[in-house]
């Protein structure tokens, strides 16, 4: 069985908008598709998530040939992750109820890759940096980290280039 991968919004942001502009980088946007149909799988609310670039919306349609996952399948195992977040004395209580960027936000992806990638033994790619500070505030901190909490539940967590070499992009 080949292993998938879950990419984080951020991800996708740097590809299309930071890095690897499709009018420059051609080579880059053809080799996407290969990858992304054998080795990543997508979930329906990374691609909703607002900041999604609609070029961005648009070629994935075009380009990803597998069906989106529905995230409401995994609606248990995102309960036990801010059920961590609710009762761990490292975070407050904002980081899962803020309106617009709280993890209790059906619409925000975080808690909802790590809930897939918790099932289904996947692997989560993200440029968030575990918050070096976590366990060392008194207070708790008001930002989860999509590192932070994979390490805690044991979910596998990786950085676009640790992605590139794993699936050995060279472009």
């Amino acid at each position: 069985m080949t292993k998938k991968y879950i990419l984080d919004s951020n991800i996708y942001i740097d590809f299309y908008d930071r890095y690897y502009a499709v009018g420059y980088f051609p080579s880059f946007w053809s080799e996407v598709p290969n990858f992304l149909n054998d080795q990543v799988v997508i979930p329906k609310v990374v691609l909703d998530e607002h900041y999604q670039d609609p070029w961005f919306r648009n070629w994935i349609t075009n380009n990803y040939k597998n069906q989106l996952i529905d995230e409401r399948l995994y609606t248990n195992e995102w309960q036990q992750i801010l059920g961590y977040l609710t009762q761990s004395p490292l975070y407050k209580d904002v980081a899962v109820t803020d309106p617009k960027q709280g993890w209790a936000n059906s619409f925000i992806a975080d808690g909802w890759i790590i809930a897939i990638a918790l099932r289904n033994e996947y692997t989560i790619v993200t440029d968030e940096l575990r918050d070096p500070k976590l366990r060392t505030t008194q207070t708790g901190t008001k930002n989860a980290k999509i590192p932070d909490i994979c390490d805690h539940f044991g979910v596998n967590c990786i950085n676009r280039n640790d992605f590139f070499n794993a699936i050995g992009l060279k472009v």
